[in-house]
C-alpha cells in the first residue's frame, strides 16, 4: 500500500478529540446547575400543590364538622409530596406535616378546633434546597423557614 493512501485514511487526531471533550465538558458545566434548579422548582411546585391539597382537605373537613379537631392528613393520603418520586420511586421530596402551636402533631390528627398550620419539610434530594421548608396556615398565610440567606418567599412560593 502506498504511503499517500495511508494518510488519506487517517481518523481524528488526539488533539481534535481532546478539544471536543473539553467543549462538551464546558457545556455540561454550564447546563447542569440550570437543570438542577429546574428540577428543584418542579419539586417545590409539587410541594405547594400538596400543601394546597391538604389545605383544601382541612377546609372541607371544617365545613362538614365545624371543627378541625380529628382531621388527619395522613389518612387522607396527603403526608408526602410527590406521592411518587419523579423517577417513579416512592422516595418523597417533601413530608407534609400538620402543626399546632409550632409543634408537629404526633398523630398528624388535629386537636385544635380553630387553627392549623401545614408544613412541607424537605427530605431526600431536596434536603439542601435553598428555599427551605414551606408552610401554609388556616388563614392562607404562606411562609418559608430554614431557607438560605437572601432567599425570599417570592423566590420560593408561586404567586397565587
Amino acid at each position: 500500500m502506498p504511503i499517500q493512501s495511508l494518510r488519506a485514511e487517517r481518523g481524528f487526531t488526539l488533539i481534535e478529540l481532546m478539544i471536543v471533550v473539553a467543549i462538551i465538558g464546558v457545556l455540561a458545566a454550564l447546563a447542569f446547575p440550570s437543570y438542577k434548579e429546574s428540577v428543584a422548582k418542579s419539586r417545590r411546585a409539587d410541594a405547594q400543590r400538596a400543601l394546597m391539597e391538604a389545605d383544601q382537605y382541612m377546609r372541607r373537613y371544617f365545613s362538614s364538622r365545624d371543627t378541625f379537631e380529628g382531621a388527619n392528613i395522613t389518612d387522607a393520603g396527603l403526608g408526602v409530596s410527590p406521592r411518587l418520586g419523579s423517577d417513579g420511586s416512592s422516595t418523597p421530596a417533601y413530608n407534609i406535616e400538620l402543626l399546632e402551636a409550632g409543634a408537629v402533631v404526633a398523630t398528624t390528627t388535629a386537636a385544635s378546633t380553630t387553627t392549623y398550620t401545614l408544613r412541607a419539610t424537605r427530605t431526600g434530594s431536596m434536603a439542601e434546597d435553598r428555599c427551605g421548608d414551606l408552610t401554609v396556615t388556616n388563614t392562607g398565610a404562606k411562609t418559608i423557614s430554614n431557607n438560605a440567606t437572601g432567599t425570599t418567599i417570592a423566590d420560593c412560593f408561586k404567586a397565587s
